[in-house]
């Protein structure tokens, strides 16, 4: 029983993943909003059925995705004890590798459904990194959107920028201008307690 299972477990993953290299393979050239399940499974060489056996709809296949890529950065991030937002460089390397992507996903051509849930994802690293090290801003979601909504932003122009800067600048700046803002948050909300 346990080898039929593990096999089972094994050919999910196996349809997941190919659902999920579709769907990227087709970001680039059709755009989000174009894209349908029947191209997906198409190109994943997946029976339409089949894809409905584990999703509901082209959105639960992103936000998997956007979880499981959520989960990697934060693994990543707790290992490091230095204040910072440490997500950021598995984030741009990301980004870069898979440039054309995200310009479809993220950048002019990008879909509101797909920034949404790409902004979504950014807040929940920035909320746990916050948690992680107990900063006082944790307190007020409000901040960790405000340095989210901030980071997609710069991020969406540099994924277009035809001359952007490395991913070791960006991720400085991007930091910086965070702890900046956690910090005038931080302020801001002692400000309004006292």
């Amino acid at each position: 029983m346990t080898d039929t299972k593990t096999e089972l477990d094994r050919r999910v993953l196996k349809t997941k993943a190919a659902l999920r290299d579709a769907m990227l393979s087709l970001m680039a050239p059709k755009g989000w909003d174009e894209m349908t399940i029947q191209e997906i499974c198409d190109a994943a060489n997946v029976g339409r059925s089949t894809f409905y056996v584990h999703y509901r709809s082209k959105d639960d296949l992103l936000s998997e995705g956007m979880n499981d890529l959520r989960d990697m950065l934060a693994g990543q991030a707790t290992k490091l004890a230095e204040p910072g937002l440490h997500f950021l460089t598995g984030l741009l390397a990301h980004m870069a590798e898979q440039r054309e992507v995200f310009k479809a996903a993220i950048g002019r051509r990008s879909g509101h459904g797909v920034v949404r849930r790409f902004k979504e994802m950014v807040f929940q690293l920035v909320e746990i990194e916050l948690k992680r090290r107990h900063h006082p801003a944790a307190k007020s979601p409000w901040v960790a959107r405000f340095v989210a909504g901030g980071i997609v932003d710069a991020m969406a122009w540099w994924v277009d920028a035809p001359k952007p800067p490395s991913i070791k600048v960006m991720e400085r700046e991007l930091d910086q201008l965070a702890q900046a803002a956690l910090e005038t948050g931080h302020r801001r909300l002692q400000s309004i307690a006292d």
